[in-house]
């Protein structure tokens, strides 16, 4: 009877480690899905974010598990799981919203800002080393044209990005007369969102650069721990053709983190062949950081979208282009192996076509759930056998 018993429990560990604990977090108010939400297991190093939609994939090891769900505009919630079968709906109430503070001290956005990237500095020589995830679609007047997806290691600390390792990719694209595509829009999202302390000259914020920007705290939001600043920073020398960045920081009042960095990019150098722009670029990105545990926040998600209204052969072309990079599991182990640099020459295509393609390793791959527009597109592609290394079809 003892050998049947152990036979029967090892059959069932095998069976929750094959399945996937999918969820939808939504605000309790409006039920509408929440995007970048947090979702981690309590004790565990297992962590993703929900998508734009609100949803999230997990894989967990064990039954039951705690998790953790936490956004800065947000009060955080947990819940104990002891059934992952189903979709998991979590409803989270929005934090109470604070502008009492506003006109106390008019330098005291500066003041929180300036702690927070002075607390980056001095942890500047730390490295994190994470599993990654990085999805981008490109839509052609409003229509899905092509998506390519990669698997990474990185290695990052605030100042930046400062290696990758690709380890598995696929793509498709619509294979149409017009084709657009923007070969190195990982690094965008590396270079513009990924980290705490750019060094750009006078068109980001920085320490040094903080006289050149009118910060403002807009509010405070009111977490159960601290309250959470949102300081808003607008470049004062921005004119027509110039490059820069305005930013909105989300920083713990107590302890200087930043759990969210908001960027709007204008006037963005852009080199195109065969086409040119009607309008200067739209570029938005937004990086949510882990403070759990660190002493800095710890890169956790990075959205970076790109709108593009071009003239080609006479033809209005609009062109948006959306990625999402999730960071799924802090690793130290991955400080071991060789990373390559980051480089704006780098091309997403050739990383693409260096790696072989394994359908096997992207079927029914759970790490993000996809978008509603992207789950049509990739279904649309893989029913036309389309995914492959650089394979239209």
């Amino acid at each position: 009877m003892k050998y049947i018993i152990c036979i029967l429990l090892l059959s069932f560990t095998v069976q929750i480690k094959a399945q996937n604990l999918q969820g939808k977090v939504v605000d309790d108010a409006t039920g509408q899905g929440i995007p970048f939400v947090s979702v981690n297991i309590v004790g565990a190093n297992v962590a993703t974010v929900t998508n734009e939609n609100g949803f999230f994939v997990l894989k967990p090891t064990t039954l039951p598990f705690r998790l953790r769900f936490s956004h800065v505009s947000y009060n955080t919630s947990e819940a104990d799981i002891k059934d992952i079968s189903g979709l998991l709906t979590i409803r989270l109430n929005p934090a109470t919203i604070s502008l009492n503070e506003l006109t106390v001290d008019p330098y005291k956005g500066q003041k929180i800002l300036k702690a927070a990237l002075q607390k980056a500095t001095e942890n500047i020589n730390t490295n994190f080393y994470a599993n990654a995830f990085y999805r981008q679609l490109t839509s052609l007047n409003g229509k899905a044209s092509q998506i390519y997806e990669l698997f990474y290691d990185l290695r990052w600390n605030t100042a930046r990005i400062q290696g990758w390792a690709a380890k598995q990719s696929r793509f498709a694209e619509v294979n149409e007369q017009i084709a657009f595509s923007m070969n190195n829009q990982s690094y965008l999202t590396f270079s513009y969102s990924g980290y705490l302390l750019p060094n750009k000259g006078g068109k980001f914020v920085s320490l040094e650069t903080l006289k050149d920007y009118d910060v403002v705290v807009e509010k405070y939001i009111e977490q159960s721990n601290q309250s959470i600043a949102v300081v808003s920073c607008k470049y004062k020398k921005g004119r027509k053709n110039q490059y820069y960045v305005n930013s909105t920081y989300y920083i713990g009042v107590d302890d200087s983190k930043v759990y969210r960095l908001e960027n709007s990019i204008f006037n963005l150098p852009i080199r195109l062949s065969d086409a040119t722009t009607k309008f200067p670029p739209v570029v938005t990105t937004i990086a949510t950081f882990n403070g759990d545990g660190h002493p800095v926040p710890v890169l956790e998600s990075v959205s970076t979208k790109v709108f593009l209204s071009l003239i080609v052969r006479g033809q209005d072309l609009n062109t948006d282009i959306s990625s999402l990079l999730t960071i799924y599991n802090v690793n130290d182990d991955l400080k071991k192996q060789q990373f390559e640099a980051l480089n704006r020459n780098t091309r997403d295509k050739n990383v693409i076509e260096s790696l072989r393609y394994d359908a096997e390793f992207w079927k029914n791959n759970p790490v993000v759930k996809q978008t509603t527009l992207e789950d049509s597109f990739i279904k649309m592609m893989e029913s036309k056998s389309a995914f492959g290394t650089m394979t239209n079809p």
